[in-house]
């Protein structure tokens, strides 16, 4: 998906509706800087937004994932490169959000760690939680390997 095309797209559905960003954001709820957003690329309109803007422009969604207008024969094809391309792009923002995650995880078990220690005077017990930690990393790659096993094999 190219954001910079879909960006011209929407500027060019609108400027042929002749409606500034001000008045396209105020008849369908959002504000002229998020249009502006749109309109230079810099973010895409989430589904709802989406679903209003097609029906407003009269295009179908999968012509503004495309940044153009497709005729009937190249439609198929077209949309389902926009289903691989945003699957793909929600796979990549998942994949950051696990990282997160983790890394989340791994500060709050050490902080805990270490309060616990600090808490009870011995360090030994502590280990506890630092087993628990591994056990739920060791489940979590096992369901992880699993699912990405699942979703290839389809």
């Amino acid at each position: 998906m190219d954001m910079k095309k879909i960006g011209a797209f929407l500027a060019e559905l609108r400027k042929e509706k002749n409606l500034t960003q001000d008045e396209l954001g105020e008849q369908i709820g959002v504000t002229n800087k998020t249009v502006s957003r749109w309109e230079n690329g810099n973010y895409l309109p989430p589904v709802e937004m989406l679903q209003i803007l097609s029906k407003f422009y009269d295009v179908s969604i999968n012509e503004i994932l495309n940044g153009e207008r497709i005729n009937d024969c190249n439609y198929k094809n077209i949309s389902e490169e926009n289903v691989k391309s945003a699957l793909n792009r929600s796979n990549a923002i998942i994949r950051k959000q696990k990282k997160i995650m983790n890394w989340i995880i791994a500060i709050v078990v050490a902080f805990l760690y270490i309060i616990i220690s600090l808490i009870t005077q011995k360090w030994q017990y502590t280990w506890i939680v630092w087993a628990v930690y591994c056990a739920y990393r060791i489940v979590e790659s096992i369901v992880n390997h699993f699912l990405n096993i699942h979703v290839n094999s389809k």
